[in-house]
């Protein structure tokens, strides 16, 4: 496969760039032109390339993502009214309908989802993530690490602007007229949760792209002008966009966040050199990290970071989370096999919400669970299908001994992944538009066929054979 070529790539960076800026995608105008964009990607790969990118999967993830595209369209296919009655979960609306419903609609034909409007938007929803998915391997290698660059870059600023929205208190002119918790840092997020999902994930990209640098300049592969003064102030530069992700991270307050963040450093400190000396030098940098960012949160003032930490504080929202797995979980198991319909949640929960939730719920706050109740056993297939895929994938690089400073890109975007994984079990970040994308992008890069790759696929089109050993030349270390 030919790597896409230099407008293309601007051009989709540039979609996943903007991606965050205006409440991370998440309002009907930014996702709109979100879904109009990932559907003209998907149009012209599909023309140009007629899915050699897709192919090019691991057939597990195919099965998954198939599964997950084709479900919710099953879900709203119309089907004869005494057999949507008969679906488990669904006679409570029947009732309803057949006691309230204008003459002759109460028998009338009806889908799976009990919501299919809402099961619509869900699946447009998906789109974004898909075309980025789909882009990523095709890109050459040296755009692979200018959108990760770019990427580090747009976090860092969304760090700035944490800090800036906490020094400048609940007023501060840096804040977002709907932001949730004036207290906390929530750059151009509503929910601070939200930016501490983005933020975490990032944080291995950004060792990644150091550990990167490091190994190409250990095996004399840095291009003109990148030696020197220049190779220290780059170095410096990325260390300093993550000790001020890392302490905005704090100052969401975000437990989850902060708990996720600090998994995926530990295992960039381990997973990102091969050799000991490398991993010790890995490991000073991770301390060093985290060393100057508990001093800098104490001195701006730890007090509400360690009251989010208190056993009353954990103890009274574990009490709460749990009840709402609970009762999620009760829903689940009423609408199994098939599901309510996908993004039907908020309007499928309150019948079980009973007492024990006061106000409007609209998300599990645990995405596996939601997408139980959502797609009913289909979602357990996807999540075994795509963790088998994501445990595959890292196996094989991190046993990939050939040597090469991609390969250690795409481990530290494989473990950019492992936090929003986990996050998703106590919140909803990957329902955010920006974040999905930003998911879907590093697991491209991690599902990348890599330089070897990109430069069969090069010169498989003859013209481009000088181009692909140039390229794969300098990205290799050994």
């Amino acid at each position: 496969m030919e790597p896409v070529g230099s407008t293309f790539f601007w051009t989709f960076a540039a979609f996943v760039l903007l991606a965050p800026l205006y409440k991370a995608g998440n309002r009907a105008l930014p996702l709109l032109l979100l879904e109009f964009a990932a559907i003209a990607f998907l149009l012209v790969l599909a023309l140009r390339y007629r899915g050699d990118s897709v192919r090019a999967w691991p057939r597990a993830l195919r099965i998954a993502l198939a599964l997950m595209l084709v479900y919710p369209l099953l879900q709203l296919v119309p089907l004869p009214y005494s057999l949507w009655r008969a679906l488990p979960g669904h006679v409570e609306y029947a009732v309803v309908l057949e006691g309230f419903a204008a003459p002759g609609l109460a028998g009338a034909a009806r889908a799976i989802s009990v919501v299919p409007a809402a099961t619509e938007y869900g699946w447009l929803a998906l789109l974004p993530p898909l075309a980025c998915l789909v882009v990523v391997p095709l890109l050459a290698p040296a755009q692979v690490v200018r959108l990760l660059t770019a990427m580090a870059v747009v976090a860092g600023l969304e760090g700035l602007l944490g800090l800036l929205q906490v020094g400048g208190g609940g007023d501060s002119l840096f804040r977002l007229r709907e932001t949730q918790a004036l207290g906390a840092a929530t750059g151009t997020f509503v929910n601070r949760d939200h930016l501490a999902a983005l933020l975490a994930m990032m944080l291995p990209v950004l060792m990644g792209l150091l550990a990167y640098d490091l190994r190409r300049r250990r095996h004399g592969h840095a291009g003109p002008g990148e030696s020197g003064a220049n190779a220290v102030s780059q170095r410096v530069l990325v260390f300093g966009s993550a000790l001020i992700i890392l302490l905005c991270l704090v100052f969401t307050y975000s437990r989850a966040g902060i708990a996720t963040a600090l998994v995926g450093l530990a295992c960039s400190s381990v997973l990102l050199v091969r050799t000991r000396s490398g991993r010790a030098r890995g490991n000073l940098i991770v301390g060093a990290l985290i060393g100057l960012g508990v001093v800098l949160a104490a001195l701006i003032g730890l007090a509400p970071v360690l009251e989010r930490f208190g056993p009353a504080e954990l103890q009274l929202s574990g009490e709460g989370r749990f009840a709402l797995y609970a009762a999620t979980l009760r829903a689940a198991i009423e609408f199994l096999p098939f599901g309510s319909g996908l993004s039907t949640f908020a309007d499928v929960f309150p019948r079980f919400q009973g007492g024990v939730f006061g106000g409007y719920i609209d998300y599990a706050h645990n995405d596996y669970l939601q997408l139980l109740l959502e797609i009913g056993l289909a979602a357990v297939v996807v999540i075994a299908l795509l963790l088998f895929t994501y445990v595959r994938r890292m196996v094989a690089l991190l046993r990939d001994r050939g040597g090469r400073s991609f390969t250690v890109l795409q481990i530290a975007a494989g473990l950019a992944l492992l936090p929003p994984l986990l996050h998703a079990m106590f919140d909803f970040g990957l329902h955010m538009p920006s974040n999905a994308i930003w998911f879907a992008t590093l697991a491209g890069v991690m599902l990348h066929p890599g330089v070897a790759g990109a430069a069969m696929s090069e010169s498989a089109h003859g013209s481009g054979a000088e181009r692909a050993d140039t390229a794969a030349k300098g990205f290799e270390t050994s």
